[in-house]
């Protein structure tokens, strides 16, 4: 009886350090099962929306303008502009615009230039949508050019004025880090092309642009 007994306490020395890893398994497994899977997934980390230290944009522009014949233009042409921004929140924007319209062989064609710069503003910083504002000042160039017709010579007129503009817009930031859209930009641009003429003034221009926008340059 004490061989049996002897033997039973071999037998149990052995096996149970065998059985201790299946056993701890076990009893692993149930936890393991009911954890979330999704709570197992790395954090997705926010983007953060930072300034570049320039910006290029370029795209379509559309300016009213109220011409020496009495009627309303509706111009279309282009957009072009360079930032350099020296804080977060603010810049300093150089602009080149060019849009024209063809009133036909008596009225001519008539085409409008300005060239600016100034401060651009970001009062909220810089998100997925960022607005801006500006005040921008240089210079405004007009040309209306008519063809010969019914024996009257062709003629050409052409005035540089002072100009400035004031508005703002709104960029959408893509996927793409570098790039963002410019949904849409509004400006009241005055530029008096005639200021000797009693009959006819024309110091508001009213213009609205879209684009796209290159973020470059770390600050």
């Amino acid at each position: 009886m004490r061989k049996l007994a002897v033997v039973c306490g071999l037998l149990t020395l052995l096996v149970l350090p065998a059985l201790a890893p299946l056993m701890a398994q076990d009893q692993q497994q149930p936890s393991d099962q009911n954890q979330n899977p999704e709570e197992t997934k790395p954090a997705k980390e926010k983007r953060v929306y930072t300034a570049s230290k320039y910006e290029l944009s370029g795209g379509y522009a559309y300016r009213t303008y109220y011409s020496p014949s009495l009627t309303t233009l509706h111009m279309n042409g282009w957009y072009a502009s360079f930032d350099y921004n020296r804080f977060k929140w603010l810049g300093f924007v150089g602009e080149a615009v060019g849009t024209g319209y063809t009133q036909g062989l008596l009225n001519g064609q008539t085409k409008i230039y300005t060239f600016q710069a100034g401060p651009q503003l970001y009062p909220l910083g810089r998100h997925k949508l960022t607005p801006f504002g500006h005040f921008l000042y240089g210079i405004g160039y007009y040309r209306l050019s008519v063809s010969s017709y019914g024996g009257y010579a062709a003629n050409t007129i052409d005035y540089v004025v002072s100009s400035w503009e004031a508005g703002g817009g709104v960029d959408l930031a893509l996927k793409k880090e570098h790039w963002a859209v410019r949904l849409i930009q509004f400006d009241f641009v005055s530029a008096n092309f005639y200021p000797n003429s009693m009959a006819y003034t024309n110091r508001g221009l009213l213009r609205f642009s879209t684009g796209v926008v290159y973020h470059f340059g770390k600050r």
